[in-house]
């Protein structure tokens, strides 16, 4: 991983995970280059006859114009692939990413967040919790995934997508069957396929590019029986409405049944590809372990020394995720003096494992199988569909009576093809991190020490998707090991800059009086002392940062160097 993080740096950015991927869509790019040249020479070349043959006969060709649209698609659909292909060089994720574990605080707040107490539950506990899934189609999700709970959000918004395409698909299927029969003509049975088709199309796109999370089955039903009441009314109506006579020779009813045949084999392949990314349940119960000890230092000092040693917890200069910082004056119990009590959460940017940065985070094994299965039959659906138009268009140029049955059928295995690749995106995009959780507890009486403190550090290891949304949730742990020497080195850290801080100031009158230097002198090392750098303060809290910082340690804002 780069250190690129910053307020003026692009981002922090991980080993590319869609290398596998962007090598897939390359070759359907060089693939659908290498159709379209094939059916634009078909097309627009000259035909190749004997010119003595010309006057005993006519010669008929069909239109190219068809065919040279067809070709025209398939170059775009190339340069999509490629323009994919060169965002996908590059994964950065902007400052904030991955989503925290939990809800956290802004740096320059105080207080306790929504998410600290889970947290806090965990660290003191050491059991993680399950979340409550979310979501339409959860009791299906949690029959074919019992551990579905413990998977980021996004997966759970993916595997819901799938579910509702796969139920889409299914009825669009049966809906077809029933309507067939009600067809009173070719043409209006094409005109009803066409309408299922588009509607298949219009499921896919909407995930693709309007909302990420699955409709509910409420309304995919209630869809599903509109679609199938208008699919059936131009299926009995709309012969007489339209003239169809050329929908009827495209092949319509058939290009539906591969459309919706290549949509449930897709999305069936695409859910269990999901199915296996779902991680077993969280690693049983860890033994905390909670470093308690005594601080004889004022409270103050502590708290300010406290905020240096988490600072000494930031990961190539991010700030810790903040999720408690408060500090409380309790009244004691019948006259007794008044409580300090403190407490703060925090915990560090996750960043990649050692063991895992020498290694693509692609490499193939079980879990990519199934992906690796959707990217070759993109290939191949997209060979289908191209070789197709190739002998229609070949058959067209012989002779103007060729039929177009097989038109539709090749722009349906195209665009299948295309949707084959790209469904697994965001499966490949699966990171496994490591962050530092610290707790840090505080007690005494005010003004009067020593302090009671314990501390509680835990190295986490957590799961998250690059390409899903970065919410609450999107992040979730897998396991947690306590770290007892870091808890201790801390304390130690701590107890040495706070204890030898507070030392009681002596009285004015036991002073010595300062030293008296001679003029001379005082202007001879003046002279000879270095120009010190000018004082650097934050512009958001105005406490004062250490040159050459980009982050204040206090409030976290980030700072320009001038």
């Amino acid at each position: 991983m780069d250190n690129q993080w910053g307020t003026r740096g692009p981002a922090f950015e991980y080993p590319n995970c869609f290398r596998t991927e962007n090598r897939f869509l390359t070759l359907r790019a060089a693939l659908l280059l290498v159709l379209s040249l094939a059916i634009y020479w078909l097309a627009l070349s000259e035909p190749d006859v004997d010119r003595s043959a010309l006057i005993t006969r006519s010669l008929t060709r069909g239109d190219p114009a068809p065919h040279v649209l067809m070709a025209s698609l398939l170059l775009l659909l190339a340069g999509l692939d490629l323009w994919r292909v060169a965002r996908q060089r590059r994964v950065g994720l902007v400052p904030g990413q991955p989503a925290s574990l939990a809800a956290d605080l802004m740096r320059q707040n105080k207080g306790v967040s929504s998410g600290a107490a889970w947290i806090n539950d965990v660290l003191l506990n050491g059991q993680i919790a399950l979340p409550e899934m979310t979501g339409p189609f959860r009791r299906l999700l949690t029959w074919l995934a019992p551990h579905a709970a413990a998977a980021p959000r996004g997966l759970w918004d993916y595997l819901g997508l799938r579910v509702a395409h796969l139920l889409w698909g299914l009825g669009l299927l049966v809906a077809l069957a029933l309507t067939w029969p009600l067809a009173g003509q070719p043409g209006s049975m094409a005109l009803a396929a066409l309408f299922y088709g588009g509607a298949a199309a219009a499921l896919v796109a909407r995930s693709a590019w309007l909302s990420h999370s699955a409709p509910s089955f409420t309304a995919l039903l209630l869809a599903l029986l509109l679609v199938t009441s208008i699919g059936m009314a131009l299926a009995w109506f709309g012969a007489g409405l339209l003239e169809l006579g050329r929908l009827a020779q495209m092949g319509l009813p058939l290009a539906a049944l591969v459309l919706l045949s290549c949509l449930l084999l897709i999305e069936g392949l695409a859910l269990l590809a999901g199915r296996i990314e779902v991680d077993s349940a969280p690693k049983g119960r860890f033994t905390p372990v909670v470093v308690k000890a005594e601080l004889k230092a004022d409270s103050e000092r502590v708290m300010q020394e406290l905020e240096r040693e988490l600072h000494r917890y930031w990961v190539e200069g991010i700030p810790n995720r903040r999720h408690a910082w408060y500090v409380r004056l309790e009244d004691g119990e019948a006259g007794a003096a008044t409580v300090f009590s403190a407490k703060v959460l925090e915990e560090t940017q996750p960043t990649l494992p050692q063991y895992t940065r020498a290694r693509p985070p692609n490499a193939v094994g079980a879990r990519w199988l199934w992906l690796l299965v959707l990217l070759v039959l993109g290939l191949l659906l997209t060979l289908g569909g191209g070789a197709l138009w190739v002998m229609l268009a070949a058959a067209q140029m012989d002779t103007v009576g060729a039929s177009w049955v097989s038109a539709a059928t090749s722009l349906v295995l195209v665009v299948a093809g295309g949707h084959a690749l790209r469904i697994g995106h965001l499966l490949w995009s699966r990171f496994e991190v490591e962050s530092t959780l610290v707790s840090v507890e505080g007690r005494a009486s005010a003004g009067a020490p020593p302090m009671a403190m314990s501390w509680a550090v835990a190295r986490a290891r957590s799961v998250f998707y690059a390409a899903a949304d970065h919410v609450v949730g999107g992040r979730t742990l897998l396991e947690l090991r306590a770290d007892e020497e870091a808890a201790r080195r801390s304390f130690q850290q701590l107890q040495a800059y706070a204890e030898r801080i507070a030392v009681p100031e002596r009285p004015l009158a036991e002073r010595a009086p300062p030293a008296v230097v001679p003029a001379a002198q005082a202007t001879v090392a003046s002279a000879a002392a270095k120009p010190r750098a000018p004082a650097r303060f934050c512009t958001a809290c105005g406490r004062p940062v250490s040159q050459g910082a980009r982050f204040c340690q206090s409030c976290g804002t980030a700072l320009f160097n001038s």
